[in-house]
């Protein structure tokens, strides 16, 4: 019996090939991540809590309208294709992955705050028809249900926007300012909320979003994404430092 199903399996993986839980390559039948994503660019604690990168990263400047954002990923080599995959080829079934290091991310830093809702970066009714999902969302119903908190959809966008990679650190600001909304304005209010997106990588997709929602009252908003933008620190400023200490 034993041996049939050992075929079987193998068989099947034939004809739908089994596939790295994190980008989405081919991998052996006995694997579930390929060799590459074995050891991807995690974030190591200490953590600042404004920025989300490693205390050792951190190069933070600006003041968010967020309480804290955490992530369990660098926004780097095999998470880059993972993400491209994610969001732009299809591939809904690395959400399953992605959902179980988040909602591991979240217990770890969030264990002791109570959300009243989970809540996702949304996206305009006709890009969210082209792509036939939106990734944030998906990502904060499998994270709402691990941790027994529902699942709104609190934010509404808008307006339609240029795509934020293609925009400076300011022009993301400009780009994102004023275009999201609140659809439920009574439920906010004395509200923690946590709120959830892909990728951070200036967190000013992030910041307008937490703005609109403390705007109509919300207590707290918290951030979790699959990954976090390290910047580059700046080397003259960074041996300057070194100099006054």
């Amino acid at each position: 019996m034993n041996n049939f199903l050992s075929a079987l399996d193998r068989l099947t993986v034939f004809v739908i090939p089994k596939r790295c839980e994190l980008c989405g390559e081919v991998v052996e039948v006995k694997e579930t991540v390929c060799p590459d994503c074995k050891n991807p660019p995690r974030i190591a604690p200490p953590v600042c809590e404004k920025c989300g990168c490693s205390k050792a990263d951190c190069i933070c400047k600006n003041k968010n309208e967020f309480k804290r954002i955490v992530a369990p990923y660098y926004y780097t080599d095999k998470i880059v294709a993972a993400v491209h995959r994610f969001k732009d080829g299809n591939m809904e079934f690395l959400a399953k992955r992605f959902i179980l290091d988040m909602t591991k991310c979240v217990k770890e830093n969030y264990g002791d705050i109570s959300f009243d809702a989970v809540t996702f970066v949304p996206m305009r009714f006709w890009d969210e028809f082209k792509r036939g999902y939106n990734q944030s969302e998906l990502l904060a119903k499998g994270i709402a249900d691990n941790i027994d908190v529902p699942i709104m959809k609190l934010l509404a966008k808008t307006e339609r926007t240029k795509p934020q990679k293609a925009q400076s650190e300011r022009q993301r600001k400009v780009n994102v300012f004023g275009v999201f909304d609140v659809t439920d304005k009574d439920f906010v209010q004395d509200k923690t909320i946590l709120l959830v997106d892909d990728v951070k990588t200036t967190g000013s997709t992030l910041n307008e979003c937490a703005k609109m929602l403390k705007i109509y009252g919300a207590k707290e908003v918290y951030c979790v994404s699959l990954a976090i933008v390290k910047h580059k620190k700046d080397k003259k400023k960074s041996a300057d430092a070194n100099k006054t200490d």
